[in-house]
């Protein structure tokens, strides 16, 4: 720790203090999610649990996301380099808001054979980056909630970056196709009732995790909730 101090030292990625990763009045400026909504009709929703008259077999089944993807945040998302992405992640864990610990607390009661799923990245996208920021945001979230990460899915293809395109048909079909069930998840989901939370780092409008969900339901697995650090 000593010698990544020395050659790459601490600084506020948001405003550029120097000696912390994330100062105190950059923290205060993160905006916790106070009133959680259905991913589908995007109406009030107690935990985001998708309501009853939106829910589809293939459906996600619930969404949860702390924070509103503000400047700071945005920042923080963005500027993560490889070299440094744990230590920045294990700050954020000892800074993170009441509120939003709060929230977790839903997961915490699920029952036991629920295991975490990062959303994956295609295979040159993690040899280009080095590492899968939702991983490292799962190991983050793993703190809290205490279920196993499992790589069940594996992405197919790259698509262009969904914040990239406006149009909710066109992201869509951008997503479409993206996810497979790898062998090692075939194994898991044929032998063990498997309930998934799905992880990632921003949710907008959903393609995403929709798609990943759908994916995974086809595949067997009976529940499949959303988890995200930021809502863009």
């Amino acid at each position: 720790m000593f010698l990544i101090d020395l050659f790459f030292p601490k600084f506020c990625l948001c405003c550029g203090y120097v000696g912390v990763y994330l100062c105190l009045s950059c923290q205060n400026k993160l905006k916790p999610i106070e009133q959680d909504v259905c991913l589908y009709c995007k109406k009030p929703s107690l935990f985001g649990l998708t309501h009853p008259g939106c829910q589809k077999k293939l459906n996600v089944d619930g969404l949860l996301i702390l924070y509103y993807y503000s400047p700071i945040l945005k920042k923080i998302i963005k500027n993560i380099k490889y070299r440094l992405a744990v230590q920045v992640w294990q700050e954020f864990y000892r800074i993170i808001k009441p509120e939003a610990i709060e929230k977790l607390g839903f997961y915490k009661k699920l029952s036991s054979d629920f295991i975490i799923q990062p959303i994956p990245l295609t295979k040159n996208k993690y040899n280009e980056r080095g590492f899968n920021q939702a991983k490292i945001i799962s190991l983050f979230f793993q703190k809290f909630i205490k279920f196993p990460i499992v790589d069940l899915l594996v992405r197919k293809k790259e698509i262009l970056a969904q914040a990239q395109i406006k149009n909710k048909k066109e992201r869509y079909l951008n997503i479409k196709g993206a996810f497979a069930i790898n062998s090692n998840g075939r194994d898991v989901i044929d032998h063990v009732s498997t309930n998934i939370i799905l992880i990632d780092d921003v949710v907008t409008s959903g393609s995403t995790v929709k798609e990943a969900a759908r994916v995974l339901k086809k595949a067997g697995t009976k529940k499949v909730y959303v988890l995200a650090l930021a809502k863009g």
